[in-house]
């Protein structure tokens, strides 16, 4: 199937379907050894939208998501759609009490999962879980496909800066026409199949979905758990035949990092990158290893998936790693802050309009009065105000510049300070909190300063505070260090001064790594985790750790799981799959599974 711009203003529903009955038999998702094709997955999708209207799923409504990565999953989000109703997945790696407060605040009609996940969760609406077995026949067997293009089809949460995560409404005419933008910038039909790694609290999962399963593609899934695991994916990439791979940089350079310096990724067609900064030293390191086109695309969540495109020259590879010009159905204005337009190669503010906008934030009409404008002077229709600071070139191409806030990246995940701050005084014996990014691209860290209640234990209160927060906030949302002061630094008119607590937090990180420790007789499980231990506070920077503590929840990242490896690789004197730092983030169980392997057994799950 040929998506023309006339898509762009149709229903997702009835866009699959049409493709769908065009060519049942294309396989459509594969998922290890198993293969759905077409045909049977609109039998599967059209059963559950059925039971969903059974169970009083009406138009207009939300539906909850909270699956692992699967088949399962990937049917659950397009039955919601073919109901009639926008759903609203959440990440099953999430602290239960986060998404229990997001679920509260989205009022969906009911939640899909399973039931693990429904103990899990115990969420506070109802539930209709998937166990495995075959559903009844629903009594409305035919799909509800008569529904507007403007009808919302998704709500995603991002990070919000009151402490409260935000849900932008994205409709389907927004979702079909960033699919249309794709295919004519990367063309694909029946035999190219894309990747499915990205989690699903990342509008980059909806291009892995619905783009290939317009054209005919297919959808090949990752294991939930192992989108860092490189050799997973490079596997997947293999022997799956994937031709398309959409990810975060950080997650291009692991795989350079990780893989054999010889191998190459010729397979691929497309590699399509955003979420955060490309450098151009990656652009070049990865145009020497593949033959596919390296795109880096552009916009938040509420512009869907993305509003710009730059497809990285080869010859000469770039000095400048720009984010192109907007894509079709898509305007880009720079503007001051009077809201006037900069002349060329001046920065101003990103305001992005057009089709594929968000209807705004869910339940929260103050802020998206904020953010979704009109009546700027010039332009047509709502402009979404990103924040984001970009000059244009000659030549009509964007580039970057940051941010006006102080909304960060951290590893591809957008993360407002301010939620981190709010969720910090929740803490007790936390009066004051201020939280600041450090360093540069993937050495950027969160650092966290609190001021203790006077009865506070303050030696304490650093490793009380990481629990807690570990409760409530994602990953990519905990602190790498926790400083406690006395008072928070003002400037001279009394506001918060991020400058001198950013200035501090790169002065604290140690400036060149702590000595690896040397391997001695490792055959117990103290020892193994003496010398794990070592390996983890030189990475880290850290300079005590606990035997339970998640590598990822202390600044562990995709670059210092590399350097982990090498350092344990080395110690060992053998080859050590990434997939047991992954799979067990701790001193205590990482440090078992590498005994395990020393003594030629495997590592247990």
């Amino acid at each position: 199937m040929e998506l023309t711009e006339a898509a762009a203003e149709a229903r997702l529903d009835r866009l699959l379907l049409r493709q769908w009955e065009r060519e049942p038999d294309l396989p459509a998702l594969i998922h290890g050894d198993v293969v759905v094709t077409a045909g049977e997955l609109e039998d599967r999708v059209l059963a559950l939208a059925g039971a969903l209207r059974d169970r009083g799923v009406v138009d207009g409504d939300r539906v909850a998501v909270y699956q692992p990565r699967s088949i399962e999953f990937v049917v659950s989000v397009l039955a919601v759609v073919f109901a009639g109703a926008a759903h609203v997945a959440f990440d099953v790696g999430d602290p239960p009490e986060r998404t229990r407060h997001e679920i509260e605040d989205c009022a969906p009609r009911l939640v899909i999962t399973d039931p693990h996940g429904a103990a899990r969760l115990d969420p506070p609406v109802p539930v209709l879980s998937l166990d495995g077995r075959r559903l009844p026949p629903p009594r409305t067997p035919r799909p509800h496909t008569d529904g507007a293009p403007e009808a919302p089809a998704v709500v995603l949460f991002t990070s919000g800066s009151t402490g409260r995560p935000k849900a932008s409404i994205i409709s389907h005419a927004a979702v079909a026409s960033r699919m249309v933008a794709f295919q004519s910038g990367h063309p694909m039909g029946p035999g190219d199949r894309v990747l499915h790694h990205t989690t699903c609290t990342f509008d980059l999962y909806l291009a892995e979905l619905y783009w290939p399963l317009l054209v005919g593609a297919a959808v090949v899934i990752a294991e939930p758990g192992r989108q860092r695991d490189a050799a997973h994916l490079a596997q997947l990439i293999r022997d799956a035949h994937v031709t398309t791979l959409c990810c975060v940089p950080s997650l291009l350079e692991l795989f350079l990092l990780d893989r054999d310096g010889d191998e190459r990724y010729d397979g691929l067609k497309y590699v399509i990158v955003g979420g955060e900064a490309l450098a151009p030293d990656l652009v070049r390191r990865f145009h020497a290893r593949s033959t596919a086109s390296l795109t880096n695309i552009y916009g938040p969540s509420e512009c869907t998936v993305f509003a710009t495109a730059w497809t990285c020259p080869r010859h000469p590879d770039p000095d400048l790693v720009l984010i192109g010009p907007p894509i079709p159905d898509t305007t880009v204005h720079l503007l001051d802050e009077n809201r006037q337009p900069v002349p060329d190669g001046q920065p101003g503010e990103v305001y992005i309009g057009g089709v594929g906008v968000a209807d705004g934030y869910l339940g929260r009409p103050e802020l998206t009065a904020e953010r979704f404008v009109t009546g700027v002077p010039g332009t047509e229709g709502r402009l979404y105000r990103t924040g984001d600071l970009a000059r244009r070139h000659a030549d009509g191409a964007l580039e970057f510049l940051g941010r006006i806030d102080h909304q960060v990246k951290i590893r591809g995940v957008r993360v407002e300070t301010g939620e981190i701050e709010a969720t910090a005084l929740r803490c007790p014996g936390v009066r004051q909190a201020a939280v600041v990014a450090a360093g540069d691209g993937s050495d950027k860290r969160l650092y966290a300063f609190v001021v203790p209640e006077p009865d506070a234990d303050r030696a304490a209160l650093p490793d009380e505070m990481r629990e807690r927060l570990g409760e409530w906030l994602p990953q990519a949302m905990l602190p790498s260090a926790i400083a406690v002061l006395d008072a928070l630094p003002l400037t001279q008119n009394g506001k918060l001064d991020r400058r001198l607590l950013s200035e501090r937090a790169l002065a604290e990180r140690p400036a060149s790594p702590t000595p690896l420790p040397a391997a001695t007789d490792l055959s117990t499980p103290d020892r193994m985790e003496d010398l794990v231990s070592g390996i983890w506070r030189a990475v880290l920077g850290v300079p005590r750790l606990a035997r339970d503590e998640d590598f990822f929840d202390i600044g562990g990242d995709s670059f210092r799981a590399v350097q982990v490896m090498g350092a344990v690789q080395d110690a060992l004197g053998r080859k050590v799959p990434l997939d047991v730092l992954l799979r067990r983030p701790t001193v205590q169980m990482f440090s078992a599974g590498l005994l395990a392997l020393t003594k030629n057994e495997e590592p247990s799950r």
